[in-house]
């Protein structure tokens, strides 16, 4: 017996998955001292970094050269989102929600307060861009998801749920082709998903899923978005089927994964991402000394396609990858921003070379256990 604990999770190396491999081509400092990047974000025109001293940097994404700083928030920025070229959405433990017109130098244009400067940690804008939603912490006996009118002028709460969550609401997801449809995430280890037709919370909460464990990143995967990958705060990683809470499969601490002959080491996991054009979901991954991983998760098993290092010291806290045009941007508790391009002259850095890969890779096929029958997500 294995009292419930899952198997080692199988960890093979492919690297032609990552064709041209990533390399470290800049490296700047964002601040001396002990500030550090929370959060990074990029469109065609800017990088954007938040940082522990409530600050937004703007850099031109190509030199690093600092084009403007944004100064709002007075407390922890906990995430930021950027909508197009020019408008960026920022949520504060200061219980406010900033949009940013990024053409003009001047404050934010709209800024959504939470009653009683609830603090948030997570927000999201549906993809009709009609209804804003944004989870706090747990204050007193009640951690609530707040919703605006993004349409509207003023900053009045159109609904306030406070019965689905016992705890830190960590993440606010919305579907990203279906507006009414919201995933939550929260320490209380639950993931809720609701049917915002009528704003009713008893009657909106379709399913939810235990985890077991604190909510560290939730967020759609598969071509109709019919999938949930969930990263915990106890470094677990787990898939889900969205329509039915049904647990796909649970790898268990990926940090079991560590492999000194692959030079992988895996101490935390930064987040997942999904490809469309390939149908792959890829998990990026960090260790205490700075370098990043990044694999392709399978249905039940794990691919390491590369490990980028030298460009940080300590744990790497966000990342932005466009993988279209191979450029991935990082930053982390060293104050560092880091870009990494791929070169098609660049010879690959991983610790194995491509032979060591014993087969060349398909897309990630899942099944339910319980419905075998249920089509693969690619």
């Amino acid at each position: 017996m294995n009292d419930g604990i899952p198997p080692p999770i199988p960890i093979t190396f492919e690297p032609r998955l990552i064709q041209p491999p990533l390399a470290l081509k800049q490296t700047s400092a964002f601040s001396h001292g002990d500030i550090y990047i929370f959060d990074i974000v990029a469109n065609s025109n800017n990088l954007i970094v938040s940082a522990s001293n409530h600050e937004i940097k703007l850099y031109n994404p190509a030199t690093f050269a600092i084009k403007n700083i944004l100064k709002f928030h007075t407390d922890t920025i906990t995430q930021i989102k950027a909508h197009g070229d020019n408008i960026l959405m920022s949520s504060s433990k200061d219980g406010s929600v900033a949009v940013w017109d990024l053409r003009a130098d001047a404050g934010p244009v709209q800024v959504f307060k939470t009653p009683a400067k609830d603090p948030l940690l997570s927000f999201d804008l549906n993809s009709s861009e009609q209804i804003l939603a944004a989870g706090s912490e747990l204050v007193e006996y009640d951690a609530n998801i707040h919703f605006f009118d993004a349409r509207s002028n003023t900053s009045a709460i159109v609904k306030t749920y406070s019965e689905s969550h016992s705890d830190d609401i960590t993440n606010i997801k919305f579907h990203p082709t279906n507006p009414a449809r919201l995933m939550t995430g929260s320490v209380d280890g639950l993931i809720c998903q609701f049917d915002l037709t009528d704003m009713d919370e008893e009657e909106g909460l379709m399913v939810v899923s235990n985890t077991g464990a604190s909510i560290n990143r939730i967020g759609y995967f598969g071509p109709n978005a019919e999938y949930i990958y969930c990263l915990s705060h106890m470094e677990t990683l787990s898939l889900w089927n969205s329509e039915d809470a049904d647990a796909i499969h649970n790898f268990g601490d990926i940090r079991g994964v560590s492999n000194p002959a692959m030079g992988l080491t895996l101490d935390y996991g930064i987040d997942c991402q999904y490809e469309p054009e390939s149908g792959r979901l890829f998990l990026l991954a960090g260790s205490n000394e700075g370098n990043i991983n990044i694999l392709h998760v399978k249905a039940d098993s794990l691919q390491l396609c590369q490990v980028l290092s030298g460009g940080h010291s300590e744990i790497v806290r966000s990342t932005f990858w466009d993988s279209k045009r191979g450029i991935l941007y990082s930053g982390g508790e060293d104050a560092k921003l880091g870009l990494w391009n791929s070169d098609p002259i660049t010879t690959a850095t991983s610790p194995l070379t491509a032979s060591a890969s014993s087969r060349h890779s398909s897309p990630l096929q899942l099944k339910s256990e319980s419905k075998s029958s249920r089509s693969s997500p690619y």
